[in-house]
């Protein structure tokens, strides 16, 4: 049958398109991903003195509110990856973007723990969670060739964002104040992003009558023109029952729980050695400007160079050596490194889970999957500001924090070289 004639009236324009419509939905993912800044530790790395200064709060109890509002919502994210999979990921979008907005909201007229608390857990669910999954699903689905770069061009929305969003929030603080700042997050959120994604986003090529990027010349190279893909199509319950699984797991793990801890108190980290809050701004812009540069060059090169679990080793030494960097912070060009190394870690390792994800455990039940992983990423998430908290009010600095978790970014890096294609379970 003609892809036409199953194609619903509404998506039959896209067939007139004179490119591949996946390359629009990357564009959206990105956009996606930018928009899940105001959820993301990026951006409350910086209203986080604000909340510590003007309630008289201690860095511990701000973040140990952040840290319960993360594990709680983080939890959620097991369901949340099975509801992707059930409604799509442009339901989804929409509704996680409509709900960070309230989040914002509701931060801008914090007055109480609890409202705290309940701010930074519908951002998290939202920004950190459902919206991230959900946008996770896009490329993967549109793309079985060209699928590093895919994800590649929808991961620079994310990087975009945590470069721009630092000294965006910097800006609007200085400009307006703190709590004026959120409202036009949430603004933003409600007035750009929703109604784009509304028109635009479609789940899966499936859906407009489209065969995923690549997959018709695959079948005709087989001499089978007619017969699918036959792609691994594991289940999140199959899926959990592997060594693959949970190494990729630790890896995102481990890098959430310090990467977030070192984030989300990066202003206080750099003020201990004597740096202002603009300096600290213009480091965290500097890291996702070098992720974005080398996340570019590896989805145009890993796609054909492979080797993804080695390139994920890699990335993981790098981030201890980068870490090491900031624990002995004595120079500025010290701090430079570490966002240069961190950046080019961070971009390069979302391209190579990315990737590994759907070609080990396939597009199908994407979803379910990624949302176990995005479990524990959030409760990394949860975990890493507390303890580096703790540590400050005990220690009166990160240096022992940040030498002690480079344990975890080794150990992943040691994993990740024995990351095998796993078996479906019959």
């Amino acid at each position: 049958m003609n892809d036409d004639l199953r194609t619903p009236q509404r998506h039959a324009w896209i067939h007139r398109l004179p490119f591949f419509y996946g390359w629009v939905i990357v564009f959206l993912g990105a956009f996606s991903m930018f928009s899940t800044t105001p959820g993301q530790s990026d951006s409350f790395g910086i209203f986080f003195n604000f909340f510590v200064d003007e309630f008289g709060w201690s860095r511990t109890y701000v973040s140990s509110l952040y840290a319960a509002a993360t594990l709680s919502s983080g939890v959620l994210m097991f369901f949340v990856g099975r509801l992707v999979d059930r409604f799509g990921s442009r339901t989804m979008a929409i509704a996680s973007a409509a709900t960070l907005g309230i989040a914002c909201m509701l931060l801008s007229f914090v007055v109480s723990p609890a409202m705290l608390f309940s701010g930074f857990f519908l951002a998290r669910l939202t920004g950190k969670g459902s919206l991230d999954l959900s946008t996770k699903t896009l490329a993967p689905n549109w793309f079985l060739t060209r699928r590093a770069l895919a994800i590649m061009l929808v991961g620079l929305g994310g990087t975009l964002g945590g470069m721009i969003f630092p000294l965006l929030n910097t800006i609007l603080i200085q400009s307006f104040g703190w709590r004026v700042a959120y409202r036009l997050l949430a603004g933003g959120l409600w007035l750009l992003y929703i109604p784009v994604a509304f028109a635009f986003m479609i789940n899966r090529p499936e859906d407009a009558g489209l065969h995923p990027h690549g997959q018709a010349v695959e079948m005709a190279e087989k001499g089978e023109p007619g017969r699918a893909l036959d792609e691994p199509e594991f289940r999140q319950s199959q899926a959990i029952r592997t060594s693959a699984f949970w190494i990729l797991t630790y890896v995102v793990f481990q890098s959430s729980l310090v990467g977030t801890g070192v984030i989300l108190h990066f202003v206080s980290i750099l003020e201990t050695s004597g740096y202002s809050m603009t300096f600290a701004a213009a480091i965290m812009g500097v890291k996702p400007l070098v992720g974005m540069i080398t996340t570019v060059l590896a989805g145009l090169i890993l796609d054909r160079v492979g080797k993804y679990r080695v390139v994920l080793a890699m990335t993981c030494f790098m981030q201890v050596l980068a870490f090491s960097m900031l624990a002995f912070l004595r120079h500025p060009a010290m701090a430079y490194a570490y966002a240069i190394l961190g950046g080019m870690a961070g971009g390069i390792a979302i391209i190579c889970i990315g990737v590994l994800k759907p070609n080990l455990f396939g597009r199908r039940y994407l979803g379910g999957i990624l949302g176990v992983t995005a479990v524990l990423n959030v409760i990394g998430s949860a975990i890493g500001p507390i303890i580096f908290g703790a540590a400050y009010d005990m220690l009166g600095g990160y240096t022992e924090i940040i030498l002690l978790s480079s344990a975890m970014p080794l150990l992943a890096g040691i994993l990740s070289l024995f990351i095998r294609r796993p078996q479906m379970a019959r």
